[in-house]
């Protein structure tokens, strides 16, 4: 398997991994398994909005279609059921994209997405990684970047997560150590919060995060202690499960901070550690495949 193609479903699988212990407290629970009806009433397996959002980019980039459509197959997932793991509206969407798309639905899709301090959730962030291997190697990478996440998250801070997230990507898969790909994301990333002062503060730790343990973590769903948690997971793993499991047992928002993680491990590490049944167990494992298989031809 291809490091792209085993990047995304390291992000499924991650983001499956995560849903049932979903905001639960760290240090109440210890998983190796793939479970289900946990804090969700959903089989073992099941994968969540991270994982569908991602798909849907996915098909919107393979078949060139316009911002309107991949708005309104948003919209279709969650309230009709594309690309949802069993064809019925979506159990879980974010607070701040289900204001985005209640909008849509009912005003038209012209709405825009909120800029404010308060929306700055991970919601851009956690469906970035097929722009950010869409991008790679293109001059035009910034720009896909940004239109992609001011499509639910208009405020900067959030644009510039998706940024340094993107540039993390790229460095990993020109062959850069972990370490390595976070200093020159850094290293990139400065240049552009120059034009946002007030933005600097606020990636302070982002910018050490190999200093910071364990319990300076925090997994909740604010773009900023995402990112956090996603690399410090990463910098603390030794293989894609590490990695992942890391990732889950921060608490919280575990799936969507085991997805972004799994993404990052699975071009990192050659290979996805996991028992074989725990791909049998996701849904439309085969459509997914097809669809990745799809999507790995146009980005090579």
């Amino acid at each position: 398997m291809n490091k792209r193609k085993r990047a995304l479903w390291g992000f499924i699988i991650g983001d499956a991994y995560g849903v049932p212990l979903e905001f639960m407290e760290r240090d109440t629970f210890e998983v190796h398994d793939m479970i289900g009806y946990g804090c969700w009433d959903v089989p073992a397996g099941t994968w969540s909005d991270d994982s569908a959002m991602t798909l849907i980019t996915i098909e919107h980039l393979i078949d060139d279609t316009s911002f309107a459509d991949l708005k309104r197959a948003f919209c279709n997932w969650a309230f009709r059921g594309y690309w949802t793991y069993n064809d019925e509206p979506s159990f879980d969407v974010g607070l701040t994209i289900a204001e985005l798309l209640n909008r849509w639905e009912k005003k038209g899709l012209f709405e825009e997405a909120k800029h404010d301090e308060m929306s700055n959730g991970n919601g851009a962030l956690m469906r970035i990684l097929p722009i950010a291997f869409f991008s790679y190697k293109r001059s035009i990478e910034e720009r896909y970047v940004k239109d992609y996440a001011t499509l639910t998250h208009g405020h900067i801070r959030s644009t510039l997560c998706c940024l340094h997230y993107t540039y993390v990507v790229h460095h990993l898969l020109d062959g850069l150590s972990i370490m390595e790909s976070l200093k020159t994301a850094n290293e990139q990333l400065l240049p552009k919060l120059k034009d946002y002062p007030e933005e600097l503060g606020h990636f302070k730790r982002i910018f050490s995060i190999e200093s910071l343990q364990r319990d300076d973590i925090e997994s909740n769903g604010y773009v900023i202690h995402t990112l956090e948690a996603v690399y410090w997971s990463l910098l603390n793993s030794d293989s894609y499960f590490s990695a992942i499991f890391n990732a889950v047992h921060l608490g919280n928002d575990t799936d969507t901070i085991a997805a972004i993680a799994g993404g990052l491990a699975g071009i990192y590490y050659e290979e996805l550690n996991i028992p074989e049944d725990w791909m049998d167990l996701i849904p439309k494992r085969q459509e997914i495949d097809i669809l990745l298989d799809r999507f790995v031809k146009i980005i090579y």
